[in-house]
């Protein structure tokens, strides 16, 4: 079965607990407030800003994705360091954090081409450290109107895979991505669920299933 994502054309393409309870009942029905982010993997690190002016005038920022919902994050940092890409950093909370205020929500196409180009990368190595968070969706997700159900919005599911996810969840509730592979005879679940994220971060969705709408408040 083929899952790869298309791209678009012409472009580039609240604190929630990280438990089972990712999705809970439809979709539709997740409050946006209670949707923020707590931590960050690390884009892009510029050391020197962004923008014109003095160099020692611009502030360090770190350009980053959320690990909860992939939010798009652009950092201030309270001193120059040293920020490698894909370091997982606290941006609130009691940890520790080098980050001094969250400055803005970034869409897809004002991160830096080195943020862009680590993307997919940063979004699946975030699914696949979260893997019960994702299985539990598969579990728990629900229809969003009588004629669709939000497992089709996963590229790669059909109507015909659907029925069988439900039917097989009913008698056991699915324990891993090789669980939901081996039962329901699909292949690389954390491919097909990068796929869907990455369209909802191309792409303005009617629903959305792992990210969050422009308007939520993401401030520190």
């Amino acid at each position: 079965m083929d899952t790869d994502r298309k791209p678009g054309k012409n472009r580039r393409p609240e604190k929630i607990n990280e438990n089972d309870d990712f999705i809970l009942g439809t979709i539709t029905h997740v409050r946006q407030s209670k949707k923020v982010e707590s931590r960050i993997l690390v884009l892009d690190y510029l050391s020197e800003g962004k923008g014109f002016g003095q160099t020692k005038q611009r502030e360090p920022i770190i350009q980053g994705i959320g690990t909860t919902w992939f939010t798009l994050l652009e950092l201030t940092v309270e001193r120059r360091g040293k920020y490698p890409q894909f370091e997982e950093i606290s941006i609130r909370g009691e940890e520790k954090s080098p980050i001094q205020k969250v400055k803005r929500r970034l869409s897809i196409n004002d991160i830096t081409n080195t943020g862009y180009q680590s993307l997919e990368d940063a979004v699946l190595r975030i699914i696949n450290k979260n893997e019960k968070r994702f299985v539990s969706f598969f579990n728990k997700a629900q229809p969003i109107t009588n004629r669709i159900h939000s497992l089709q919005l996963i590229p790669g599911i059909g109507k015909k895979l659907m029925w069988e996810i439900l039917e097989s969840r009913k008698s056991m509730p699915f324990v891993s991505f090789s669980d939901i592979e081996e039962r329901v005879k699909i292949s690389d679940i954390s491919k097909m669920i990068l796929n869907r994220i990455m369209q909802e971060l191309e792409e303005d969705q009617k629903h959305r299933l792992f990210t969050v709408s422009k308007d939520s408040n993401l401030r520190k």
